[in-house]
């Protein structure tokens, strides 16, 4: 499907059922009211919010895919069959749109919950048609390089979300592991970058492991939203996007990431190439010669021409 990377991210998670709904944090737990954040009137599970709750389908209605709800609905066992059934059924210019509601639905419900704001129907569905529209156009606008190396470079994130690349680096024989982060707009400018060194660490995985869940500590503290999280260590990536439980360091590292990242979910975790996380690279390097955790605000010296290059 030929949608935004964090809507397929959103859908994956929609798709295994990992959103905090309201429903899914009392199951966990979390002692919290279940009702409907938008409705304000049934239990908040992922069937009634996205295809039951009468303002999605209000907005279902008005791309013309209520009825085809409907239908659906009276012989649904579980959402998740029932998501794909109805992403099955539909033509692939009506997945796309179907798709980005979803997506926008689930935004319109954080912008209520977290801000106290209404979000209308129209400006729901104008939402993820724009989304679509613009992600699209930056597409086709995209040069097609003839030598492959060339893609493999930092891309900016889409604008109104920010990119955090982490890496981990090993100094003395593998005695000592550093990390490091940067946070960055859809313009490429440094918002924060983060350096610490971990003392006789098990593994550069684990270091790795660490450095990802700092980061997202990083991004909650600081207030982000609509964070995407690169690293170039893929095992790491698979080990957080899937349900695998590890019986080691590493696991409950990891199980602490996901944890995380259901609470927040507009954070997303992917793998990126070395070549295009060459800033965390070097911060993390620089991380043998401080003695303590270091975060800054504005681009050091050494990393002055990386970064202005990635910004045109």
């Amino acid at each position: 499907m030929k949608i935004p990377p964090r809507v397929c991210s959103f859908l994956w998670r929609l798709a295994h059922q990992c959103l905090p709904t309201r429903v899914n944090l009392t199951t966990r737990g979390i002692s919290c009211d279940d009702t409907c954040v938008m409705c304000e009137s049934l239990a908040e599970s992922h069937m009634h919010l996205f295809f039951v709750c009468t303002k999605a389908m209000d907005c279902w209605d008005r791309i013309n895919l209520g009825n085809h709800i409907r239908e659906l609905l009276h012989r649904a066992n579980d959402f998740t069959t029932m998501l794909f059934d109805f992403l099955d059924r539909l033509p692939s210019y009506q997945q796309h749109a179907a798709a980005m509601l979803l997506w926008s639905l689930w935004k319109s419900r954080n912008i209520k919950l977290w801000d106290s704001l209404d979000t209308t129907t129209a400006s729901t569905v104008s939402r993820a048609k724009d989304t679509l529209h613009e992600w699209r156009c930056m597409q086709r606008a995209r040069p097609q390089p003839q030598n492959q190396d060339h893609i493999i470079s930092w891309k900016k994130p889409p604008e109104g979300v920010l990119k955090c690349n982490i890496d981990a680096a090993t100094f003395s024989h593998n005695t000592v592991t550093g990390f490091g982060m940067c946070f960055r707009n859809f313009r490429g400018q440094l918002l924060m970058g983060k350096s610490a060194l971990l003392q006789s660490f098990g593994s550069v995985l684990e270091a790795e492991a660490v450095a990802m869940l700092d980061a997202l500590h990083t991004a909650i503290t600081a207030g982000y939203h609509d964070v995407m999280f690169e690293t170039d260590n893929k095992i790491l990536v698979d080990a957080i996007n899937s349900s695998f439980v590890y019986l080691n360091e590493f696991g409950n590292i990891v199980s602490q990431c996901r944890d995380l990242l259901f609470s927040n979910s507009d954070f997303v975790v992917s793998y990126v190439r070395r070549q295009a996380n060459r800033v965390a690279h070097n911060i993390a390097r620089a991380s043998y010669s401080q003695s303590s955790p270091h975060i800054f605000y504005n681009v050091p010296l050494t990393l002055h021409s990386l970064i202005m290059n990635e910004m045109h």
